[in-house]
C-alpha cells in the first residue's frame, strides 16, 4: 500500500479548475467595477481597503471550505495533487511576499540589481526538475527529513534534518509575516501591529483547518491574484477601450513615470542597504561579471534546497507528475517575470493615468486601484509562502520528531489532534518573534537561504545520485555546511576575516555547500558498521518506475476503517 492509495474517496482537487475559472472571472469583474468607482471619484481609501481585504477573504474562505478531519489530507494532501496545480502553487510559494516586489522592480532598480536574483530563482526550478523532482517523490515520503531518514535508513539523519529545517524555516516565516502584515497595514491605513495580527489570524485559520490540502487551494487562488496584480494596468487599459471612443493618438508612452509607487517598492526591497545589493553594487568586484554570476548561483542553489518548497513535489500522484509540476512552475514564474518587468511600461501610458482618479499619481504616496492591486498581490504572495512554511514546519515537528519517536502507536485521531496543536504552537512562536523584532527582510531571507543551501543541497544531491552515501556522511555533511556558514557570518561581521571572493556575511553558504560536498563524498568512502540497505534503496531511485517505494507497516484502524496511515519504517 502506498500513501497515494490511502484515500478511497475522489480527489479533493477535481473541482479546482472550475473554482479557478470562476475566481478569475470574478476578479476581472471586480477590477472593472473598482475602476469605474475610482473614475467616478469614490473615496480611494474604500477601494484600497476592499483590495487589501480580498486576499485575506479568499485565503480564509478557501481554508474553511477545504477543512478536513483526515490525517492523510491534513499532512500530505492525499498524494494526488495534479501537476499543473502543483506547478502554480510551487511558483507562488517560490516568489512569496519577499521576492514579489523584485518582479515588478526589474526595470528601475539601480544597475538591474534584481536581475541575477530572478535568474537564480528561475534556475532553481530547473535544478529541482533535473535533480530532485523524481527521486524525492519515488519514496512517497511526506517531508524532506523523512525522505532523508528513509533513504539513508537512519533516525539520526531524520532528527538532524528536522532541526536544520526548523532553524531555517522559522526566520523565513517571520519574514513573510512581517512583509505581508506591513503591506496590509499600509493599505488599511493602520499600524504595523494591526496588519501583522490580521495577517497572522487569517493564516492560522486556513492552515489549522485545511492543512496541506487547504494550503494547495489557497496558494492556487493567490497565484491567480498575483498574475492579476501584474496585469492590472493592461486590464484597465482594455476596459477603458471597451467603454470609451477609439483614440487616434497612439499609445503615448512617456520615458518616466511620475509616481511614488517605485519609491514604495524600493523601500520594501531596500536592496541598496542589503548584503546582496552591497555585493552587486559596492563590493570588491562590483561592476564585473562575478557578482552577477555569484548571486545567480547562490539563489539557484539555495532556493532549490528549501524544504518547504521541495515538499510540494511530494504531494503529486507520481514521479513524472512531480517533474511536470516543476516545469509548469517554471513557465508560471517566467510569465510573472515578463509581465512584472513590463509593469511600469504599461503604467506610463497617459490614458491609464487618466483612469486612476484624482491624486492617484504625483503625490507623496501612491493610492488608488493600481497601488491597491500591487499591495494585494504582495499580500497574496506572502500568504502563499507563509502557508507553505507553516505547514512544513508543523508537519516536521509533529511527524518527524513527536510521532516518530514519542508517539509511534498513537491513533489516527490522536495524530490529527497533535498535528493541529503543533500548528498552533509553531504559529504562536513565530508570531511572537515577528512582533518582537523588525527584520531587514532581504538580509534575513539571504541568510536563511544560505543556511538552507549549505545544509541541504549537498546531502540531497548525494542522496539522490550517489549510492555510496551513508548516514554518517549525510549528517556530517549537513552539520559541516550549516556550522561553516554560521562561522563565516560571525567572522565577517566581527572583522575577524575579510570577504572571501567578495561574499558578504549572509552569503557564506556558498562555501558551506563546497564543504558539505567535500565531507559527504570523503566520508562515503570510509566504512562504518551499518547495513547495506541504503545502497539497495539508492539503486531503486535509478529505476524508471512510477510506483511509490513507501512501505505499508500497519493496519491500525479499529474504529475508522475508511482511512489508514502507511508509516515508513526508519
Amino acid at each position: 500500500m502506498t500513501l497515494s492509495s490511502l484515500d478511497p474517496h475522489k480527489s479533493q482537487y477535481n473541482r479546482l479548475p472550475l473554482a479557478l475559472s470562476m475566481f478569475t472571472l470574478a476578479l476581472f469583474l471586480l477590477i472593472g467595477l473598482l475602476a469605474m468607482m475610482e473614475k467616478a471619484g469614490v473615496v480611494e481609501i474604500l477601494i484600497e481597503a476592499l483590495m487589501a481585504l480580498l486576499p485575506l477573504f479568499v485565503f480564509a474562505a478557501a481554508g474553511i471550505l477545504a477543512r478536513t478531519m483526515k490525517l492523510s489530507q491534513f499532512q500530505w494532501g492525499g498524494k494526488n495533487a495534479p501537476a499543473g496545480l502543483t506547478g502554480v502553487t510551487l511558483a507562488a510559494c517560490f516568489v512569496g511576499g519577499s521576492l514579489f516586489p523584485l518582479f515588478l522592480s526589474l526595470t528601475f532598480l539601480p544597475e538591474y540589481a534584481s536581475f541575477p536574483i530572478l535568474l537564480g530563482c528561475a534556475s532553481s526550478l530547473v535544478l529541482c526538475t533535473v535533480l530532485f523532482a523524481s527521486p524525492i517523490r519515488k519514496f512517497g515520503s511526506v517531508t524532506i527529513p523523512e525522505f532523508l531518514g528513509v533513504r539513508l535508513q537512519s533516525s539520526t539523519v531524520r532528527v538532524v534534518a528536522s532541526g536544520l529545517l526548523i532553524l531555517v524555516g522559522v526566520p523565513l516565516l517571520c519574514t513573510e509575516i512581517l512583509v505581508g502584515g506591513q503591506v496590509l497595514a499600509t493599505s488599511l491605513s493602520s499600524s504595523a501591529t494591526t496588519g501583522v495580527l490580521l495577517f497572522s489570524i487569517v493564516l492560522l485559520v486556513s492552515v489549522i483547518l485545511g492543512g496541506f490540502s487547504g494550503a494547495i487551494w489557497t496558494q492556487a487562488l493567490q497565484g491567480v491574484l498575483m498574475i492579476f496584480a501584474c496585469l492590472s494596468p493592461l486590464l484597465l487599459l482594455g476596459l477603458d477601450q471597451l467603454t470609451s471612443p477609439a483614440l487616434t493618438d497612439g499609445f503615448g508612452f512617456t520615458p518616466v513615470v511620475g509616481t511614488s509607487l517605485t519609491e514604495q517598492l524600493s523601500a520594501i526591497i531596500d536592496i541598496e542597504n542589503t548584503s546582496v545589493g552591497w555585493f552587486l553594487t559596492q563590493g570588491p568586484y562590483a561592476g564585473g561579471v562575478w557578482p552577477l554570476i555569484g548571486t545567480a548561483l547562490f539563489f539557484a542553489v539555495g532556493m532549490a534546497s528549501l524544504p518547504h518548497l521541495l515538499s510540494k513535489l511530494q504531494g503529486t500522484s507520481s514521479a513524472s507528475a512531480s517533474r511536470r509540476a516543476a516545469g509548469y512552475s517554471l513557465s508560471f514564474l517566467l510569465l510573472l517575470t515578463v509581465v512584472g518587468s513590463a509593469y511600469f511600461l504599461f503604467l506610463a501610458d497617459e490614458r491609464l493615468q487618466s483612469l486612476l482618479g484624482p491624486n492617484a499619481l504625483d503625490q507623496g504616496y501612491q493610492s488608488g486601484l493600481i497601488a491597491a492591486l500591487i499591495r494585494s498581490g504582495i499580500v497574496a504572495a506572502a500568504l502563499a509562502a507563509s502557508s507553505a512554511l507553516l505547514t512544513a514546519l508543523s508537519t516536521c515537528v509533529s511527524r518527524d520528531l513527536i510521532e516518530a519517536f514519542a508517539l509511534p502507536r498513537a491513533s489516527m485521531n490522536q495524530k490529527l489532534v497533535l498535528a493541529r496543536v503543533v500548528v498552533l504552537t509553531v504559529f504562536a512562536l513565530v508570531t511572537y518573534l515577528a512582533y518582537s523584532q523588525r527584520l531587514l527582510f532581504l538580509d534575513t531571507l539571504v541568510l536563511s537561504i544560505s543556511l538552507t543551501a549549505a545544509a541541504f543541497f549537498p546531502v540531497l544531491v548525494l542522496s539522490c545520485w550517489w549510492s555510496k552515501l551513508h548516514a554518517v556522511a549525510a549528517y556530517s555533511a549537513m552539520l559541516t555546511g550549516a556550522v561553516s556558514t554560521l562561522l563565516y557570518a560571525l567572522a565577517v561581521s566581527n572583522g575577524w576575516t575579510g570577504f572571501w571572493f567578495g561574499f558578504p556575511a549572509e552569503m557564506g553558504g556558498f562555501f558551506g555547500v563546497f564543504l558539505g560536498f567535500t565531507v559527504g563524498i570523503s566520508l562515503s568512502f570510509v566504512g562504518f558498521s551499518e547495513g547495506k540497505k541504503h545502497i539497495y534503496l539508492a539503486g531503486l531511485l535509478e529505476q524508471p518506475s512510477e510506483k511509490d517505494l513507501s512501505s505499508d507497516l500497519s493496519d491500525n484502524s479499529d474504529n475508522d476503517k475508511e482511512e489508514e496511515l502507511a508509516e515508513v519504517k526508519v
